[in-house]
Parts: C-alpha cells; structure tokens; sequence
C-alpha cells in the first residue's frame, strides 16, 4: 500500500474533536503538523510542502509557483473560502481541491446576526461608556425598523436570512443568480448593487473574494450609502476598500463597521482606533461544531481523493473557476 506524506497546514486542528486526527492516523500515513502553532506565512508554504502528497489546509495562500515544485496530489481545505488557492493552476496540474462549504455556514451566520444586533443596539460603544464612567445610554434601532441590505444569498446569506425572521426584518437582497423560490417565502426584495447599497440601513457581505469582488465596496460605492449607514463583512476581506471604509467612518457618512476578515491578517491597520467599529479577529467560523464538521469533512475527502474515490466538495468545478 502507498504510504503518503500528509501535511497538516492548518492549525489549531483536532481540538474540537479527536476523530479528524484519528482517521488520518488509522490510514497509516505520514502526518506532519504545522511546525509553527499559527497561521502559515507564504514564506513557509514551499518547505513544508515539497515532499507531500496531500494537505490539510487553512487559510494560508498557496502560490502556484510552489505547487510547481511540489508533488502535491490535493489540498483538502478546512472550510469555504477558495480565494487562498490557485483553482485554475491546480487543475492544470492535477491537484484535486476539495472544501466543505456547509460546515461553517451556520457559525458565520450567527456572527453575521450577532453584529447587526450590535450594530443596531450601539453595544460596543455602550460598553466602551459604561468602562469610562461617562454612562452614556445611546439610542439605538430595532431590527424591524431598519432595512437590512443582503449582498450573496447563497449558504450563509440564505441561513441570515432566516436566521432574522423572528425580527419581521425588511429585507433587500442582491445575488447574481436569486433564488426567487427562496426570496418569496422569506419577503426579500430583489434588488441590483446600486440600489442595495443606497436604500440599506445595515448592509451585510457575503459574496466570495474573488478577482470579480475585489474591492466590491469601494469608494465610489459608500459615497452611495444613506449617511448613518453601516456595513459588515464576514466573507473575505479583499472585497472592501479598507482605506475608503476608514474615510467615510471618520467622516461620519458611515455610522460603523463589522468586520471579521481583513486584506492583511492579523490585521494592523487604522479601523482599530476607531470606536465604531467591531473588530473580530476572523473567527466567524470558529464555533465548535462547525469547526469539528470542517476538520472531519476536510479529511474525508483527502482520504477519499487518495484513496482514488471522488470527494464530497470538489472545488474544482465551474463556478468557482470562472473568477
């Protein structure tokens, strides 16, 4: 039997639950673990995965140069994100891409719902006040008496969706391809880019980072927005003019800012001396559950791509190719 080398990018792994790291132990491969406990910078990537033949991977990016000198037969990835890894490349080559796309929805969903409350509610800068002694009882909005702009109602957009019905919320919706089943059952409003924009109270992103969505809100796009808006992205950060974003904060045209995902991760930049923004440190994901169902799901199709069996999630199909 072939004796594989499985590179375990990812980190932390198996803390969720022990039986992703069992199954790969009970093939009777060779594992090796990030050698680093966080994170890998692109400057690691070519020296870890030289000599393997398979990864367990995060979010760390892959350059395609890299593959090139490598033997890589597939790069299974914890979670949903595509934007890290070569698609078009790994294709050419033969390299099986696999996801789990599934898995994280339901977490990221909750996140997305639990800064719109916040949003709305003035949380954080009431807690800010409460630390400081100043006692400031800001006035805040219900969650039916603001429109709530949907940008990507595909997974996750659909569970916030739902996730917002006990709220009676008004709903407008934008996606490339609507559900107009799914839209009518839960009262979404179809709209185009233009017109989310300008008529949402809170808008929130989940739309792929890709080279189509790069900087998908920019600057031209918030001077568009009703003054007193806010935006929150938990997708990808490359899809916000990160610079433009801090401009309308700071000049009070935007109310505040949700963000999980950065263009730099960890992210260093200027929106962290501002108090009206939510900063989490790309965790959207990182509820347990769902990422046990990631770890498991990820090593159920490396075994399987090895084993010479099709995966559950193949990343390389056509609509994550086109961008």
């Amino acid at each position: 039997m072939t004796k594989y080398r499985i590179l375990i990018a990812t980190h932390p792994f198996a803390k969720t639950g022990r039986k992703p790291l069992e199954l790969l132990q009970q093939t009777g491969w060779e594992l090796i673990f990030n050698p680093h406990g966080r994170r890998l910078k692109k400057s690691d990537i070519p020296d870890l995965i030289k000599d393997v033949d398979a990864i367990i991977a995060g979010t760390e990016p892959y350059a395609e140069e890299f593959l090139k000198d490598s033997k890589v037969k597939v790069i299974s990835r914890v979670g949903i994100g595509l934007d890290s890894v070569p698609l078009k490349a790994c294709k050419q080559m033969g390299i099986s891409v696999t996801y789990t796309p599934d898995a994280p929805s339901q977490a990221v969903a909750e996140l997305t719902v639990a800064n719109l409350i916040n949003l709305a509610r003035h949380v954080i800068p009431s807690d800010k006040s409460v630390r400081e002694g100043a006692w400031n009882r800001l006035m805040g909005g219900l969650v039916n008496d603001v429109t709530i702009g949907i940008v990507g109602v595909g997974r996750i957009g659909k569970l916030v969706t739902q996730l917002l019905q006990p709220f009676r919320p008004n709903l407008l919706a934008c996606d490339i391809t609507p559900d107009l089943q799914f839209g009518e059952k839960y009262n979404l409003k179809w709209c185009n880019k233009e017109e989310i924009f300008k008529a949402s109270d809170i808008v929130t992103l989940h739309i792929p980072g890709s080279r189509r969505n790069y900087n998908y809100l920019d600057r031209k796009t918030i001077a568009t927005m009703k003054t007193g808006a806010a935006v929150i992205n938990t997708s990808r950060g490359t899809i916000i003019d990160e610079k433009a974003l801090y401009d309308a904060l700071i000049q009070g045209h935007l109310s505040g800012a949700a963000l999980d995902v950065f263009v730099q991760e960890p992210y260093e930049g200027p929106l962290r001396h501002l108090d009206n923004v939510i900063l989490t440190a790309h965790i959207a994901a990182s509820a347990k559950g769902s990422r046990y169902l990631m770890e498991l799901g990820a090593v159920e199709d490396c075994i399987r791509v090895l084993n010479g069996e099709a995966p559950v999630n193949d990343a390389l199909v056509e609509e994550n190719l086109e961008d």
